[in-house]
């Protein structure tokens, strides 16, 4: 039986209020380590949602690595402890247009940094992993399907070549809350190609073991993102 006690979410705020959820249902054990969720149609039942909102919760904690979508087999909770989960509430004060400078700052002072340290640190595991997410990105925009979860995942695979599970954590929170809010980007072929090419920059340089080149990319990426999304009214 799949989680009966769930309610209905409200209209408002739908994915956070999803991602909530299923916080909640994972943290007081109804979703233990190891499970497999309910199948997408009986989870948009359930919580009375469209597939594309569901979806977008889903990816947010894929990215907050606390579910693991495993293609043709289907999505997991991911066996961590209780006090790794970190909510999603605690970036809620920060993600309106007033202070999304705020939050690009943020991510200006600590992303570039760990770039360089994952220029050093990476091994042959991680660089495979990076160069899965610049594929996948790469096939995404040729089919014109969604790419901002593999933009997201590129970044979190960056962090985790930096070997510093703090960076890692700090990535996992703040990448959550750009999937899904990026639609007008996803649609502006302009922005996704130069999305791509900017990654696989950083990534040249990581993979090269060149610290000074992949703060500097990494940091040039960050800057020209937000002209993006003001341009295309992201933020």
């Amino acid at each position: 039986m799949y989680m009966d006690a769930l309610q209905p979410v409200k209209r408002n705020k739908l994915t956070e209020s999803i991602v909530n959820v299923l916080l909640t249902n994972i943290k007081n054990g109804m979703l233990s380590p190891g499970s497999k969720l309910p199948p997408e149609r009986e989870l948009m039942k359930q919580l009375q949602v469209g597939r594309s909102t569901l979806r977008e919760a889903v990816q947010s904690l894929a990215l907050m690595g606390i579910l693991e979508v495993k293609p043709g087999e289907g999505t997991f909770v991911r066996t961590i402890s209780k006090e790794q989960i970190v909510g999603p509430h605690i970036f809620v004060p920060i993600i309106d247009t007033e202070s999304m400078a705020d939050f690009f700052e943020a991510r200006l002072l600590i992303e570039p940094h760990i770039a360089a340290l994952a220029s050093k640190r990476r091994n042959a595991e991680d660089i495979g992993a990076i160069e899965e997410t610049l594929e996948k990105t790469k096939q995404n925009i040729r089919n014109g399907h969604q790419v901002d979860r593999w933009a997201g995942q590129f970044h979190l695979q960056v962090a985790r070549a930096s070997k510093n599970i703090v960076c890692v954590r700090f990535l996992e929170a703040i990448l959550s809350f750009l999937v899904g809010r990026r639609e007008s980007a996803e649609h502006n072929k302009d922005f996704l190609q130069w999305e791509y090419e900017s990654h696989e920059s950083i990534f040249k340089a990581i993979k090269k073991g060149d610290e000074v080149s992949a703060h500097a990319t990494m940091e040039q990426h960050i800057k020209v993102v937000l002209q993006w999304y003001k341009k295309l009214d992201v933020v």
